[in-house]
């Protein structure tokens, strides 16, 4: 690892998930290799009559984990899966020294593609069935898309920068990169960044099924998602957060920690093509990844694994491949979609996991 202030990279030190297929590093990252599936029927709401009734649930959650009570009937589950992976990244890291020692040098960016849905569609029940006067105190800042990073902030005692994305499928992702940005301009020592959806809900299971973009494969739960195959018929739903700690070359070598991987290159465009398709050519996803490896320094053939977005939709699978073969035809590639479903927002944020733990565990899951 370079020394000194001259090293701008982000060092990512900890990781923390909640996940269908487990929960934590160990329990996700074993069962990623293994190839279980987190897909099943769907259980958080009664779906007889929609033409989609499978998603990729986390069953082992329980907030009462990591929470106590109170905090628990106050948060959306987007918000408290949060605050749990916040948690185990932290003590992952073991760097809950840094909020002790000086919290205003830890920075926060938690990222949801749509916010506390749930939440949304309770009061609107409430609303209907028994009145506006039955209304939770506390829907709004249970509905609020910054209600996650809020919460972690609060609870952990975090007094840094503090930013709440909303990028759709890419937040997670760019919750990442904003945490790079924080790291590199020096406005943070510490960044515990990620993104958290929970969406699996009539509205917007309803939505997706309008959209056409979701697998019906209801029969065949874990085959139904398959990116990049001939046969690919949509998406499965999921939810999940992911949390990284990124630190600064002092922090790492101040603190003694053995990082997983290290940032040293972001890109971002914008397609302005569609609100929900990318260019069928792929090139907005080309320019970002161009872009990214221009500023890591990094030519193509030194790519050896990309770990993409890979929803199995028409729409999307073919732009991806197209703009990955251009980077490098011989990369290793693995969908891990086709097990964990579609995350949404937070899908950046646990395909960012995924790439730290691949480099650390030299294993392509």
């Amino acid at each position: 690892m370079e020394n000194g202030h001259g090293d701008r990279a982000a060092y990512v030190t900890g990781v923390g998930m909640v996940s269908p297929v487990g929960i934590g590093r160990e329990a996700f990252w074993s069962s990623l290799l293994a190839g279980e599936s987190g897909m099943g029927p769907i259980t958080l709401f009664d779906p007889e009559g929609y033409g989609v009734r499978i998603a990729a649930e986390c069953n082992d959650f329980d907030p009462r984990d990591f929470m106590d009570r109170k905090a628990a009937q106050r948060t959306d589950r987007f918000a408290q899966m949060a605050l749990a992976s916040a948690k185990l990244a932290l003590d992952d890291a073991g760097a809950w020294g840094a909020l002790e020692n000086d919290p205003e040098r830890v920075g926060l960016v938690i990222g949801t593609g749509i916010g506390g849905a749930m939440s949304m569609e309770e009061t609107q029940w409430t609303i209907v069935n028994k009145g506006p006067a039955r209304v939770n105190p506390f829907s709004v800042t249970k509905i609020m898309p910054n209600s996650a990073a809020a919460h972690i902030g609060i609870q952990l005692g975090v007094k840094g920068p503090s930013i709440a994305n909303a990028l759709a499928c890419t937040c997670g992702t760019d919750s990442i990169g904003l945490g790079y940005d924080l790291i590199r301009r020096g406005d943070a020592d510490v960044v515990i960044c990620g993104a958290s959806e929970a969406t699996i809900t009539p509205v917007i299971v309803a939505g997706f099924i309008a959209m056409r973009a979701m697998s019906r494969d209801n029969d065949n739960p874990k085959e139904a998602c398959r990116p990049y195959d001939e046969a690919h018929s949509g998406f499965v739903i999921g939810e999940a957060s992911a949390v990284l700690i990124l630190e600064s070359a002092e922090s790492v070598e101040r603190r003694g920690a053995e990082p997983y991987s290290k940032i040293t290159g972001i890109g971002r465009t914008t397609d302005a093509f569609n609100v929900a398709d990318p260019d069928p050519n792929g090139r907005g996803i080309h320019a970002a990844m161009e872009i990214a490896l221009k500023n890591a320094r990094v030519e193509h053939d030194r790519v050896g694994f990309i770990s993409p977005h890979g929803t199995g939709t028409v729409a999307g699978d073919g732009p991806e491949s197209q703009a990955m073969h251009r980077i490098n035809p011989n990369a290793r590639v693995s969908a891990t979609k086709s097990t964990l479903g579609h995350s949404l927002g937070a899908t950046g944020a646990v395909e960012g996991v995924i790439c730290a733990l691949a480099v650390k565990e030299k294993t392509i899951p």
